[in-house]
């Protein structure tokens, strides 16, 4: 998925559009551009291949007309849904987990981050193997022995199995390591401000405004996947503040990724205060936030001390009123982290929230 000249369909549910643009956005990053998006209705779905007969045959005259590389389901197909559609289209065909691992392995720069996106993957793929198993069962009509192919797959599977063991054990101890520098933190009394929100909110260039680091930024979504830690100075009372800046979060994330970078994301719970990133300039901010406040839930960190920071403000209309804004999605600070724009006032509400909780630790 990294020919620039790459194009393809995107196969999204009518009811919510917001989610098939964002998919154009993923698919952006793997330098595909989408031609059409193509809606369907999600409630009548076929179990063979995801789509009706009429809408399946429409599709393959769309494709057909185009000549797309790529099409690109906003949903998660199953192995043998993405086989049969294999056999009618001459397209490629891909679902929006399996674009998001592509962006996660192209990411991935750490040993951590690596080894978190490649025990995913062979999570992905163990499935897979079974349903092809099973497939090579009832085409050959095998019923107690095992022929050539069978014996192949079981072999591939446990052979999976093996390397995600050995994975597991060597996040384990990087697990540990982290651990250690953690208890040292706490240990040290150092306060801890993680920077967390929808990926692309413009976490990194907070984070850089805020550390005066030099924290590469483009406009790429999941640019960031490895935590960075930096410190910050606050006032001369308070000294300086560790800043963390985190993996990007998103609607409809493989579950087989959140639980590979769970070690990762719980890394949050152990922070002092949050800083919510929102792109206001993006119209589906409200639904990012959302998602960002229920990822925190899982997460068991929504009770830690939040600010929202409301990024991005240099790119909104400047007639909006943003105390009713505000007003509607919750009290935050209005900032442009690439400009520094307000920068300063939000430093002061950070400082007031960690005066606010050591006066609430000494009186406990």
């Amino acid at each position: 998925m990294k020919n620039k000249q790459s194009n393809a369909i995107i196969v999204g549910d009518k009811k919510t559009p917001e989610t098939s643009r964002e998919l154009e956005l993923l698919l952006n990053t793997l330098h595909i551009n989408t031609e059409v998006v193509f809606p369907i209705d999600t409630s009548k779905i076929h179990p063979a291949t995801f789509l009706t007969k009429g809408k399946l045959e429409e599709l393959l005259l769309l494709s057909q007309a185009l000549q797309v590389d790529f099409i690109a389901f906003d949903d998660e197909l199953g192995y043998t849904q993405i086989r049969n559609l294999s056999k009618k289209f001459s397209s490629i065909i891909t679902d929006r987990p399996r674009i998001i691992l592509d962006i996660f392995s192209s990411r991935a720069t750490s040993r951590e981050g690596k080894i978190q996106v490649q025990l995913a993957v062979l999570k992905k793929r163990l499935p897979e193997i079974v349903q092809q198993h099973q497939s090579y069962d009832q085409q050959v009509g095998f019923i107690g022995g095992k022929g050539p192919g069978e014996r192949k797959i079981e072999i591939t599977r446990r052979n999976i199995y093996q390397k995600i063991h050995r994975l597991n054990l060597q996040l384990k101890g990087l697990e540990k390591q982290r651990k250690t520098k953690r208890d040292r933190r706490l240990s040290s009394n150092q306060f801890l401000v993680s920077i967390v929100g929808y990926t692309n909110a413009g976490k990194s260039t907070l984070f850089n405004a805020l550390t005066k680091d030099q924290t590469p930024t483009d406009d790429l979504l999941f640019h960031t996947l490895d935590t960075r830690t930096r410190k910050g100075f606050l006032s001369n009372s308070l000294g300086y503040a560790l800043y963390s800046d985190t993996v990007g979060f998103i609607r409809k994330l493989p579950h087989e990724l959140v639980e590979a970078f769970k070690g990762t994301l719980e890394e949050i719970r152990y922070a002092d205060l949050l800083l919510i990133v929102v792109d206001v300039s993006d119209p589906d901010f409200p639904l990012h936030l959302n998602t960002v406040k229920d990822t925190l839930l899982d997460l068991q960190a929504q009770h830690i001390r939040q600010i929202i920071v409301y990024n991005k403000a240099d790119l909104y209309p400047e007639k909006t009123n943003f105390n009713a804004l505000m007003k509607q999605y919750g009290d935050g600070i209005l900032v442009s982290a690439l400009k520094k724009g307000n920068i300063d006032s939000l430093k002061k509400e950070i400082i007031f929230q960690i005066e606010s909780s050591l006066s609430s630790f000494n009186e406990a």
